[in-house]
């Protein structure tokens, strides 16, 4: 049966498959985060988020990785 919430009466149907992507990607970036004592990231998990997080963890070391 045509739904009638658009205008060619269609309903999604593959979509299921994806669902879950996003919010396992989202758990393995905390995850690893964890793993160096970062900070939780939420969506757009961007590279420069990420590398925020991963730097603020280790404010002992400095941009080379040597210790001060």
């Amino acid at each position: 049966m045509p739904t009638k919430t658009n205008p060619l009466g269609v309903k999604g149907a593959g979509e299921s498959g994806t669902v879950g992507a996003l919010s396992a990607l989202m758990n393995a970036i905390n995850n690893a985060l964890a793993g160096v004592g970062g900070a939780y990231v939420g969506m757009p998990a961007t590279p420069k988020k990420v590398w925020r997080a991963i730097q603020a963890a280790r404010p002992w070391q400095t941009a080379s990785g040597q210790k001060p």
